[in-house]
């Protein structure tokens, strides 16, 4: 069953796996393929405020299979599904396999999993360390040996080097193990000092380099507090945001009271489950809760001084989530309202994931057809502007140099003087102007640049609008 499981989980993740490129993912794969490794650690690292490993694994394994939209994204692909496999051995080892197959039914068909599985970003990477952690951690209770500690310790230092937030795994665990302590083995718990301690030294050059980077996130977000706001503020709308998404995924409605309305039913029958789970608690099971709700509420509090809360950010504990609610399924052992439980869930999970693979509006920014309608439309004395001091990875991506791109400003928010020259002068002996509005609401929400480019004797005949890309102005002198 595990086989037929985890075979349709690589099928569902191979649907629409070939979506256009979004933002980051377009950012990732153009430094991977034009920087070597050292660069990759010691340079971009720096300023994109996530740790080195999945950009070198990237780099990898671009050289090996190119970096088409689906070569990219075909790694976290199998990431998610081998983090599966892996939730299906830490329910396993807490409970039955009934219950252990739950659980890998509902990662499998998860929305929310299944969109992040398909994305060339670092999420997948952490899941499945973050989970590998986890498993060994569990082992070690049940099994004292060397090739636990070795797992436990190794995965744990990779985690650390994937992504910032599983980082609030190791308090979790610390917590779990002080709470926990006089049920476990005298021994077991006096050896996690020396493996901590083992692991602080595995991540310790990279942690030499983190106050650099946090500096310059920080200022980062300084300089751009509506930036801060959409990375993750820390608000009572997003910490429900992440239980929301966690159950249905990418999907939404424009209406937010319509959107709460319909999800409310889902929400009752999901809080049952997480009642119903407890009655199944044990000391080793209640570290499920501690791997799903500590990351979540120590996150909260630290957005308050960093903006990391948003609930894309904790995809590696979607898989406590779902074993939890698997362990609730199988409560009450009687076929039928296993079966009828399930069954609910699953229509959830399936038809949250058939409405993110029907409808374009919930699937990535279609920079594709943007560019290469902008770079069809080019001649010569064309000019395509960003508001913005740079131009985007994906569109940088799919134009691959073929006309004339970049920035209309010299810092990070538009200053009316300074776009004026700028504008002046990079429009000399140019007729035809593609003004993209992409994040101009944050870099220049008064519309400075188009306002300037009107000032210039330029006109707005054209409109048009793409998919998460936005408005792109066509403009003719």
């Amino acid at each position: 069953m595990i086989v037929v499981i985890l075979v349709v989980s690589l099928i569902l993740r191979l649907i629409s796996i070939n979506q256009s490129l979004w933002l980051d993912e377009g950012i990732n794969v153009n430094v991977a393929r034009n920087l070597n490794v050292k660069s990759l650690i010691f340079d971009y690292s720096l300023s994109d405020f996530h740790p080195p490993l999945f950009h070198v694994l990237l780099r990898g394994w671009i050289l090996l299979f190119g970096s088409s939209e689906i070569a990219v994204r075909s790694l976290s692909v199998i990431l998610a599904v081998a983090t599966i496999f892996v939730i299906y051995l830490i329910a396993r080892k807490l409970f039955e396999n009934k219950t252990a197959l739950i659980s890998a039914t509902l990662l499998a068909t998860s929305p929310l999993h299944i969109y992040y599985s398909q994305e060339a970003r670092m999420y997948m990477l952490a899941a499945f360390l973050a989970s590998l952690s986890v498993y060994f951690f569990i082992s070690l209770f049940k099994k004292d040996n060397i090739w636990y500690w070795t797992g436990f310790i190794v995965s744990t230092a990779l985690m650390l080097y994937s992504d910032y937030l599983p980082y609030l795994l190791i308090p979790a665990y610390i917590i779990y193990l002080l709470l926990v302590r006089k049920k476990i083995e005298a021994s077991t718990v006096k050896a996690f000092i020396p493996s901590f301690i083992i692991i602080a030294l595995l991540t310790a050059p990279w942690l030499y380099l983190f106050p650099k980077q946090l500096n310059i996130g920080l200022s980062a977000a300084a300089a751009s507090p509506a930036w801060a706001q959409v990375v993750g503020s820390p608000q009572a709308k997003n910490l429900l945001l992440v239980f929301v998404k966690f159950v249905i995924g990418r999907i939404s409605l424009d209406n937010n009271l319509i959107y709460a309305f319909s999800f409310a039913p889902i929400a009752v029958y999901v809080t049952s489950l997480f009642v119903l789970s407890l009655f199944r608690i044990s000391y080793l099971r209640s570290f499920l809760w501690f791997w799903f709700l500590l990351p979540i509420l120590s996150a909260f509090i630290l957005s308050f001084f960093v903006p990391v809360f948003s609930y894309f950010r904790f995809i590696y504990i979607l898989g406590a989530f779902y074993i939890i609610l698997a362990s609730a399924i199988n409560t009450i052992n009687w076929t039928p309202l296993v079966r009828f439980l399930l069954g609910i869930f699953l229509i959830i999970n399936l038809v949250s994931t058939g409405i993110y693979f029907a409808y374009p509006k919930f699937q990535r920014e279609n920079w594709r057809d943007a560019t290469n309608f902008v770079v069809s439309s080019s001649n010569n004395k064309t000019l395509i502007l960003f508001a913005a001091e740079y131009t985007t990875g994906p569109f940088d991506y799919y134009n691959q140099d073929r006309i004339k791109a970049v920035g209309a400003l010299l810092e990070t928010s538009a200053e009316p003087s300074r776009v004026k020259k700028r504008v002046e002068l990079l429009t000399k002996d140019i007729n035809k102007v593609f003004l993209f509005q992409y994040l101009s609401q944050i870099t220049d929400p008064q519309g400075i640049v188009f306002q300037e480019l009107t000032k210039q004797g330029f006109t707005n005949t054209k409109t048009n609008d793409f998919q998460g890309v936005g408005f792109i102005y066509e403009f003719t002198k």
